[in-house]
């Protein structure tokens, strides 16, 4: 897409060797549709071959890709985490602490980070959803409408003299932070209490629930990117999905047929914005009752 070199945005993502193939096939999708000014930038678990970060250029021909594995990036993300250790082990030790230190300390000069998973799948041209005055003061975040995917148990919100805090339903599979209103004391302690890490993979989105009950946060309105649970929609003017990995097999099916009945000449669409709002425990242990039956009953 055409324009200023002083209006590109970075767009952050997270990869791997492992389906590289159904990756690209979501970053091609973004390039494709987004009608702003993009340049992506590609952190890495180390699993990449020089043969496939070739992949990736050719694949995404005409946008300036930059990738980076995660251990050349290792000792300067640590020195930007110095005198908070949690942060550091977490970021040592943890997949999800590279997806989110990394991103952040990318660009120093940059007061805004755009981060998205690379299993979101855009299916029409949008615009307007990498703006930097719609993150300024807080962070945007992906609507979870169904449960919230949250580390620690809806007691404990009651718990101990400092309790957790989260806003109600986000996934982190879209994370935008104005970096200024990052709350480290909060991600220092919070990364520091074992107790309420009873999830291990769902630890750094309960982290940023906490961070975004501390600032204007947001989430986009799902109506224009949802989370594929077996129970989602999709809209006519849905621009993107978010795949989940549990389900994605049975939605791709689905994609693929709508994509065979997509018209061409989609209008342009532009996403809408919900702000965040604090989670209690009685909506929280409710949701915490409906994951119990869609994911034990596999009711929806």
């Amino acid at each position: 897409m055409e324009g200023k070199e002083d209006d590109k945005i970075i767009v952050q993502s997270l990869i791997g060797g492992s389906q590289l193939p159904f990756y690209l096939r979501c970053l091609k999708s973004l390039v494709t549709f987004c009608q702003d000014c993009i340049d992506l930038q590609l952190h890495t678990d180390g699993s990449l071959s020089q043969e496939e970060k070739h992949c990736i250029h050719a694949e995404l021909d005409g946008t300036k890709v930059t990738i980076t594995d995660s251990s050349k990036n290792k000792s300067r993300v640590l020195d930007c985490l110095q005198g908070r250790p949690n942060c550091q082990k977490v970021r040592k030790d943890s997949i999800w602490g590279i997806e989110f230190f990394d991103p952040i300390f990318a660009f120093p000069d940059d007061p805004i980070s755009f981060y998205l998973d690379a299993d979101i799948l855009f299916l029409r041209p949008f615009s307007g959803l990498f703006v930097r005055n719609q993150v300024k003061g807080g962070a945007i975040f992906l609507k979870d409408t169904q449960w919230d995917a949250y580390s620690f148990r809806p007691w404990q919100m009651l718990a101990g003299t400092k309790r957790p805090e989260a806003v109600k339903g986000i996934t982190t599979g879209l994370v935008f932070w104005d970096k200024s209103v990052i709350d480290w004391d909060y991600l220092e302690w919070f990364l520091g209490e074992h107790r309420l890490h009873q999830i291990p993979e769902w630890i750094m989105p309960t982290a940023q629930a906490g961070l975004a009950h501390r600032c204007d946060a947001k989430t986009i309105s799902p109506r224009y990117i949802p989370n594929l649970y077996p129970n989602a929609q999709i809209h006519n003017d849905t621009l993107g999905v978010h795949l989940l990995g549990s389900y994605r097999k049975q939605w791709m099916e689905k994609l693929e047929a709508r994509e065979n009945n997509q018209t061409e000449n989609l209008p342009i669409m532009t996403p809408s914005f919900e702000k965040c709002v604090r989670q209690n425990i009685f909506g929280y242990s409710l949701r915490q009752m409906r994951r119990w039956k869609n994911t034990r009953l596999n009711i929806w």
